[in-house]
């Protein structure tokens, strides 16, 4: 019976971790989260039963494995997490935490008493390293990487008419395509109200989040530029978009259409998103939101052509 303590007391000890988060005692975008936990989830089932593990390598890897899925089960259906969150969580906890306890159960396997009985009396200490070494990575400087991301389409129209179009973008869902990262938990964009009097726009998405955006920039017929206001947007439906933006991983500078005529019927419009991406896990942040960007901008302007070809 006391096995099944340790798949227990994991699942509360990992969710303990991430309500810290909300509380910003600890950084959720950091190792810590991603990689420190998962380690001592492997850990936790030898503190309850040591020997039940050391005779069984296939109990080791399940018990491991049935509470990682457990806890992120719960925290997606309690929406700490979505879809997004859980595509970049599992591979570290449904990989990282078996691991390590079959690494664990073979230490332990071929060790004398008395290593184990250290094994055991130390794991109090065990349990609070993700504690000190979250509040040490929140202190470290995030690295800082600056990306421009573009995408084009050509448009059988005069630029004129495209403009239009842009302060307040008309509703797209019928002509909006679908991809991978919309199960993932990104949304697409529906449509655009823009106010002249504030110079501002509302950009709704169909999962329910709106964006602030402000005009800052704008060229007649040639570029028109908005920065979001991350304060005034409505970010609570995802939490993807609430870690990623509302705690400024990543941080977005301006997003820009340009607009250039090839001809009095045709015209290339342009997209630039210009953003910076703050955080402790580099390779995470910069390859998802490079993909995620890209994704978006095509989708949208390719049913901006379609809409306004129609």
């Amino acid at each position: 019976m006391k096995q099944y303590y340790g798949i227990f007391f994991s699942v509360i000890y990992a969710l303990f971790f991430r309500f810290l988060s909300d509380f910003n005692i600890i950084e959720i975008n950091s190792y810590d989260y991603f990689l420190v936990v998962p380690i001592v989830l492997g850990y936790i089932p030898f503190l309850f039963d040591q020997q039940t593990f050391v005779n069984s390598i296939y109990k080791t890897f399940f018990f491991s494995w049935i509470s990682s899925f457990l806890f992120l089960l719960i925290a997606f259906i309690f929406h700490l997490e979505d879809i997004g969150c859980l595509i970049i969580l599992i591979p570290t906890y449904f990989i990282v935490s078996p691991l390590v306890g079959i690494i664990i159960r073979s230490i332990l396997k071929y060790s004398n008493k008395e290593r184990i009985g250290n094994l055991k009396s130390n794991g109090f200490l065990l349990l609070i390293i993700p504690i000190i070494i979250g509040n040490i990575e929140k202190r470290i400087e995030k690295k800082e990487t600056h990306f421009v991301v573009e995408q084009s389409v050509i448009i059988n129209t005069p630029n004129k008419v495209i403009w239009g179009n842009l302060f307040a973008v008309p509703v797209l869902t019928n002509y909006m395509n679908s991809s991978a990262y919309n199960f993932l938990g990104f949304p697409n964009p529906v449509r655009s109200d823009y106010n002249p009097k504030t110079n501002v726009r509302l950009g709704y998405f169909d999962n329910g989040i709106i964006l602030h955006e402000k005009v800052i920039d704008r060229e007649e017929y040639k570029k028109l530029s908005f920065a979001i206001n991350v304060q005034k947007s409505k970010l609570d439906n995802s939490q993807t978009f609430m870690h990623v933006i509302k705690k400024e991983s990543m941080i977005f500078n301006s997003i820009t259409y340009k607009l250039q005529s090839m001809n009095e019927s045709k015209t290339r419009l342009t997209l630039l998103c210009d953003y910076k991406v703050r955080t402790n896990i580099p390779l995470y942040g910069e390859f998802c939101s490079k993909n995620i960007i890209v994704d978006f901008e095509s989708k949208l302007l390719n049913a901006l052509k379609k809409k306004i070809e129609n």
